[in-house]
């Protein structure tokens, strides 16, 4: 899904857990792509993002395949995206 979020356009979305994921469609820009993450979990402030530890977050990026919607290793000949998995730790992450 695409998300236009305050100044933010990606393509992801949140999960059921309250994870958000980002779809880094060219495998390339996992740094762009990660930093989208932590900034759409801090509702679009960049410098709160910016500011997060690595106690503050936990991650996952994993091999996905964008034609059949499915994550795991990459078959010879197939793009090469990626997919980050991004949700705060402890309270933060309750409303």
């Amino acid at each position: 899904m695409d998300i236009n979020f305050k100044d933010m356009e990606f393509t992801g979305g949140i999960c059921p857990c309250r994870a958000v994921y980002v779809l880094d469609r060219s495998g390339r820009n996992m740094g762009e792509t990660f930093m989208d993450a932590l900034t759409f979990l801090s509702r679009g402030d960049y410098d709160k993002a910016v500011n997060l530890g690595t106690d503050d977050y936990e991650t996952v990026d994993l091999d996905y395949n964008y034609q059949s919607n499915t994550i795991g290793s990459k078959k010879v000949g197939e793009k090469n995206c990626k997919i980050i998995f991004a949700r705060l730790k402890g309270n933060e992450n309750k409303e």
